[in-house]
């Protein structure tokens, strides 16, 4: 065989491993594309629309310039749009004079709260309205009440969340408007579906 025929042979043979092994090549599939991070569902960031909260209050009550140590309330809310809630509450609160006679103080009231920011502390501000009730020895009395105030919420997680809240309370006893002012703290439970 000639030089010339070696050559060629040797350089078809090349061209053939060369168009083989590039075939092969194009052949070796690609990994597939990788999928975007899993997002949080919109079940997963909805919340729960009804709640309620179990505390306790301390209380001054500027009518007998009084400390009410002993003292709860409990109330329910329910959310109706994106930042506003319905609240209801009962609390009572409960000391003495300093002549020894006892003081009681309840209040039953209703009306709106605005809950700002998304996060895991929540500000709110609320404005509540109803009857007040003074019992004990120093005498009964009923009286309507006007209560602004408002505090923040410290989220646990969907269930749960403690709360700390501050209240300013005017009450229309005997022709008269008196004062008291609350600081609270307790813990939210939620209740029912997420919404």
């Amino acid at each position: 065989m000639s030089l010339r025929k070696s050559c060629r042979a040797c350089a078809v043979a090349m061209a053939l491993i060369c168009l083989v092994s590039a075939t092969a090549w194009a052949q070796v599939p690609t990994p597939p594309p990788t999928a975007p991070p899993a997002t949080q569902t919109e079940e997963a960031t909805q919340e729960r629309a009804t709640n309620v909260m179990f505390g306790y209050q301390f209380m001054h009550d500027y009518s007998w310039d009084e400390n009410l140590y002993w003292g709860a309330a409990i109330t329910l809310s329910h959310r109706i749009s994106r930042n506003v809630s319905l609240v209801g509450e009962a609390s009572g609160s409960f000391g003495d004079t300093a002549n020894g006679f006892s003081i009681q103080r309840f209040a039953f009231l209703g009306g709106a709260k605005i809950t700002g920011g998304e996060g895991q502390v929540r500000p709110f501000f609320q404005v509540l309205a109803g009857l007040s009730r003074q019992g004990g020895e120093v005498g009964e009395l009923n009286a309507g009440a006007l209560q602004p105030g408002g505090g923040v919420d410290f989220f646990l997680n969907d269930k749960w969340t403690l709360r700390a809240q501050g209240d300013f309370r005017v009450i229309y006893e005997e022709n008269e408007f008196r004062n008291a002012y609350r600081v609270m703290g307790g813990v939210v439970w939620y209740l029912g579906k997420k919404k």
